[in-house]
């Protein structure tokens, strides 16, 4: 699949600041199942962003505004080729074997255990017992992916997950308390729940395929309109004999070649779409995001 991606960002601020340093995670990665054809960054008032690769290989865009400015608009434009047209396809090893596959893994990779062992208020250790259900437990004698889709499908039935809408990663115990989260508390919950089994999973952001936001077929009245396009969240789980592979717990789908992925971290708090820090009285009174990912021909 082909997708062309356009957000613009803008940012107001009450008062003129200065000396403001930014760092933005906006453009899509380059990989094996994903192929950037172009990709153009600009800003407002001019800047020139450097590029750089974080401690978990995301690629990030710096840069720097040393004048007085009550506005900062960034624009991004690239298109993308993707091409995990089907995650199940891979050589699968025997469940009995997967254990010893992972802790190879660990060995020859320890930086991995970040994503075994980090615990924060959005991915902490759960209880035995949420509300009044209880997570799925690790069987090792079942196929990892198959306990993963079973994770999926608990958190579908116990619960409610909010439409695509724009929205700021709550920590899991608002999740929990409500019953109902969005993309990123969703992911979250299935991160938490995976890391409690002892293998690695990593929160990532990326961009979907506009399909996901249009309303279902029987939807009427205010349903039946367009959600407006966001940035979206899933989970990618380290798979023996698969590599990562990702899970959305959002739709129930596995990531396949309608995902598009930016950055990957321990938890959202990782993968910011943008931090920055500047000086003077001023503060950001409005922030506009306008995401359009479009399926090209």
């Amino acid at each position: 699949m082909r997708y062309r991606i356009e957000r613009a960002s803008r940012r107001f601020f009450d008062q003129p600041v200065r000396e403001h340093h930014v760092q933005v995670r906006l453009a899509p990665w380059e990989s094996d199942t994903q192929r950037v054809l172009s990709c153009n960054l600009s800003i407002d008032p001019p800047a020139e962003p450097a590029c750089a690769r974080d401690c978990f290989g995301n690629q990030v865009h710096r840069f720097a505004l040393i004048g007085a400015h009550d506005r900062l608009i960034t624009r991004l434009v690239a298109e993308v080729e993707t091409r995990l047209v089907n995650p199940f396809d891979f050589e699968p090893i025997p469940p009995s074997r997967e254990h010893d596959w992972i802790a190879h893994s660990l060995r020859q990779a320890p930086r991995l255990l970040d994503f075994v062992l980090h615990r924060s208020d959005f991915t902490p250790a759960l209880p035995e017992t949420l509300g009044e259900t209880s997570p799925p437990t690790f069987d090792p004698g079942a196929a990892i992916l198959g306990q993963v889709q079973g994770a999926m499908d608990w958190i579908s039935a116990a619960f409610a997950s909010r439409s695509m809408g724009n929205e700021t990663p709550a920590p899991l115990a608002d999740l929990i308390a409500s019953g109902r989260g969005g993309p990123s508390e969703l992911a979250h919950l299935l991160i938490a729940l995976v890391r409690g089994w002892g293998v690695p999973v990593r929160y990532v952001t990326g961009y979907i395929d506009p399909g996901y936001f249009e309303p279902d077929e029987d939807a009427a009245g205010e349903s039946a309109a367009p959600c407006p396009q966001t940035r979206h969240a899933w989970a990618e789980v380290l798979v023996p004999g698969a590599g990562w592979r990702g899970f959305d717990p959002s739709t129930g789908l596995l990531a396949d070649d309608s995902y598009i992925g930016v950055a990957v971290g321990r938890d959202a708090a990782d993968v910011p779409s943008e931090r920055s820090i500047f000086k003077g009285e001023g503060s950001a009174a409005e922030t506009q995001v306008d995401l359009s990912v479009t399926r090209l021909e």
